[in-house]
Order: structure tokens, then sequence, then C-alpha cells
């Protein structure tokens, strides 16, 4: 009864379904060693990440810009993967507003050489904002830090140029009307600063726009703090040569005399502390002529303005 067994085995592996049964039972052997030669796993890491955003646009924030791709396949397919030759690509070129968005990763997204196959993508989304590239005009301001020395100031500030073109996020750009210089340090200074290639300070806001140029030419000008005072009707005297009696009439014979200095020289300052003058000690005495008003002032003022500034001096025997 054993024996009639085997013999029964045999006679139906002979038969039609038995050779049916051996060919599915064939055919399954050799899918699972295609599937085991052909599955061999591979990750690629950190693969960057090529935005394509519509013309004028550009990303300006996304999830990632690097992702993991795993991929199954046999020795030979895998020998060739590398993160240099696998190009990622996110096609956003019909997205035109600034909302996020959220883009799904497929095999459609990964350019790989051979015929190895995408087992998943990590990670499987991107979120994405967009926005449009603009270019606007920044005026540049001086950032200072400290004081001067007292007694000083800032007579002037010259900037070159006096603004700078940025180029960036319509977004992050409307929120900007200047841009500020690197910080100078006023504390000891008593002298004008003349800066070149000084640097423009980007906020944390600006991490996408563009500065051109990126440096300024800083001209600043300190003087010694000074007030100024105008004293009317001072009296205009002719300045004779030496030995000559002639005499002088002066038109007019008053003037307007604003001077200027430390506010602790200016404080006690007096009309009978200034003397207005003409230097008519080379007139031809046959002509009137116009002469420049001139002062004679104390030590440490200047004149800032004399009105009028010219007088007409006729010499009499």
């Amino acid at each position: 009864m054993n024996l009639k067994r085997p013999q029964k085995i045999l006679n139906f592996l002979g038969s039609r379904n038995g050779m049916r049964l051996g060919a599915i039972v064939a055919a399954v052997a050799v899918w699972y060693v295609l599937q085991a030669a052909t599955s061999n796993p591979m990750i690629v890491t950190d693969i960057p990440i090529t935005i394509q955003p519509p013309p004028d646009w550009r990303v300006v924030e996304t999830s990632a810009r690097a992702i993991d791709v795993a991929f199954l396949g046999t020795r030979d397919d895998l020998r060739y993967l590398n993160r240099e030759l696998i190009k990622v690509t996110v096609d956003a070129r019909a997205h035109t507003n600034n909302s996020t968005f959220v883009v799904s990763l497929g095999a459609a997204n990964i350019n790989a050489p051979g015929n190895a196959r995408i087992d998943f993508i990590r990670p499987a989304t991107l979120i994405l904002r967009l926005d449009r590239e603009i270019t606007k005009n920044l005026p540049v301001k001086l950032d200072t830090q400290n004081l001067l020395p007292d007694g000083y100031e800032i007579e002037k500030i010259v900037i070159t140029p006096a603004s700078v073109e940025a180029s960036g996020p319509a977004q992050q750009l409307a929120e900007l009307e200047s841009i500020f210089t690197t910080p100078l340090d006023l504390d000891g200074r008593n002298r004008s600063i003349s800066k070149r290639r000084m640097g423009l300070v980007r906020s944390g806001h600006m991490s996408e726009v563009q500065i051109n140029p990126a440096t300024v030419t800083l001209d600043l000008t300190i003087v010694e703090r000074s007030i100024s005072t105008a004293f009317p009707d001072l009296p205009i005297h002719a300045l004779m040569p030496v030995g000559r009696s002639a005499r002088a009439d002066v038109e007019p014979d008053t003037v307007r005399l604003t001077v200027k200095g430390r506010p602790e020289l200016m404080k006690n300052m007096t009309a009978e502390d200034l003397q207005a003058y003409v230097d008519a000690t080379d007139l031809d005495a046959s002509e009137p002529a116009k002469l420049p008003i001139r002062a004679i002032l104390p030590p440490g003022l200047s004149v800032v303005r004399t009105e009028p500034a010219n007088a007409t001096v006729r010499l009499k025997d």
C-alpha cells in the first residue's frame, strides 16, 4: 500500500494537470529568485531638491531642502547610484500666489540612472511658499554708537551712494523703508571721518534680499559745537592809508554781522567786541569803489554772514 502512493504521485505529475501544477510551482520559485535578486535595498540621503518657480518668482519658504530616497534593484542597478547623479525636481511654475501649498513627491520627481525602483521617499511631501521678486531703492542711513566728546557735534553726513538697490521677495521688501550701515562708534572722536567700503546691515527679515552695492562710502564732518548770533547795525569803519589825511564816505555805513563760536565764548559776547571795516588803503581817490566788508573778531569766533557783503567807499579830501 505504501508503494502505491508514490506511484500515484508520479502518475499525477505525468498527467496534464500535474504538468500545469509543476509549471506554476516553477514559475513561483523563479519569481521569488528574481525578486530576491532585484530587491537589494539602498538609501541615498541628502539629495538636494531643485524647485522651479514661475518667471520672476522665487522660493521663500520650504519645509525641506534635501530628501532621502530608498531604491530597490540588482547590484548592478544600485552600483551607479550616488547623490551627484540623482536629480530631484519640483515644478511649481503653475503656482502664482504667495500662499503656502503642499507638494507630494513621487517617482516623477526623481531622475536617477539605471533601472532601480523607488521604494520610498523621505519626506514624502514638501510645504512651499513662493513670492514675486521685485526691485526697490532703499535710502542708506548711518547707524552710530555712543556719543562724541563734549563740545563736538556732527555737522554733515554724506553717504555715497545715498541709496542702494534691493532685490528680493515682494513681501520682505514691502516692510523695508531704509537700510542702515554697520554701527559707527563715535566715542572719543573729535575729527572728521572718511570710511570706504562700509558695510550695510541685513536684518533677519532680509534673508532672501540681495543688496547692490553691498558697501557704501561715508564722509562724516565733525566740528566743535557752536552757536551763532546776529549783531545788527554795526558801524563800518574805513581803514585808510598811513599818512593820508583824506576821509571816506561809506555807503551803507552799518552792517548786520552774524558770528559763531563755542557756547561759552558766545555767552557774554556784545557788539562792542566786534569791529566791521573796509580796507581803503589802496583806493584811488578819483572814483568810488565797492569793497568787501570785513570784521575783526575775538579769538575762537568766525563770521557766518555779512549783510550786505560789500560797501561803496568814496574818498574825500
